[in-house]
């Protein structure tokens, strides 16, 4: 099944519209790449049931080695249900986005991505080409300096509308979504009226995104249209259970007044 039809799925079927980052920190927990895999691992068989998919970024995995790639590998084998999406932000020129896709793709059987933009179109499509995956483009990302690039004036609309723009036009499979950050709601009201594609919205929870604002400003009735994603405030949460069923809760009562 294609990406965004499994996420729907789930979504539906778990009525959740959240996505638990699985970004382990070596400074917050002892042990390696095992000590990792064991503490996200009890994270995903807590928040499986209150989430539709999981993102692990690429760099707190790298980071550990090849233990580490094979510990998240091991992690994805055995929460197989649950889409993952690799937060790599990859981009690059064709020959070696092509490389990067087989990496993400094929190597580690990830079910989605995050990519960059600033390539242009043939590099979004070395990846778009799988047409059973997801590839969230970098539109509008959630960190302050985003304003530096984002923001500025390209022919009449500031940058990130233009990389919304591009994003359309490389969905010739159905299977592109938009990175939008939840911090800078105004921007997620922008690109939701540019665009119909789905959006992984970071930035909620230690990044200070606002949950209520950034659904009103994404949902638009699609259930893979607003996927809120949310790493430390779950991840090293005492109860990640309790905070990802408050955080869904959250979510499905700002959905449920504009159903």
């Amino acid at each position: 099944m294609p990406f965004f039809e499994r996420l729907r799925a789930l979504s539906r079927e778990r009525r959740t519209m959240l996505c638990v980052g699985l970004d382990p920190d070596p400074e917050r927990i002892d042990g390696a790449a095992a000590g990792a895999l064991r503490h996200c691992r009890e994270v995903a068989r807590q928040t499986e049931e209150h989430a539709c998919c999981f993102k692990p970024n690429s760099a707190f995995w790298e980071q550990y080695g090849p233990d580490g790639w094979k510990a998240l590998i091991e992690l994805h084998e055995e929460f197989a249900e649950t889409p993952f999406l690799l937060d790599a932000k990859r981009g690059d020129m064709g020959n070696t986005m092509k490389a990067y896709a087989h990496a993400v793709f094929s190597t580690l059987a990830m079910d989605a991505a995050t990519v960059s933009p600033y390539f242009g179109m043939d590099s979004l499509e070395e990846f778009t080409r799988y047409e059973d995956r997801g590839v969230y483009v970098v539109c509008r990302s959630s960190n302050p300096g985003a304003e530096d690039l984002q923001h500025l004036d390209a022919d009449g609309a500031p940058l990130f509308l233009r990389v919304a723009d591009m994003a359309e036009r490389a969905n010739g499979h159905g299977n592109v979504g938009l990175v939008v950050g939840a911090t800078a709601p105004s921007a997620v009201v922008d690109v939701r009226k540019a665009s119909t594609l789905p959006f992984l919205i970071p930035g909620i929870g230690a990044q200070g995104g606002d949950v209520s604002a950034s659904v009103r400003a994404a949902w638009n009735g699609d259930p893979a249209s607003c996927l809120i994603s949310v790493s430390r405030a779950i991840l090293f949460d005492r109860n990640p259970s309790r905070a990802a069923a408050g955080i869904r809760a959250e979510i499905n009562a700002v959905i449920g007044k504009l159903i």
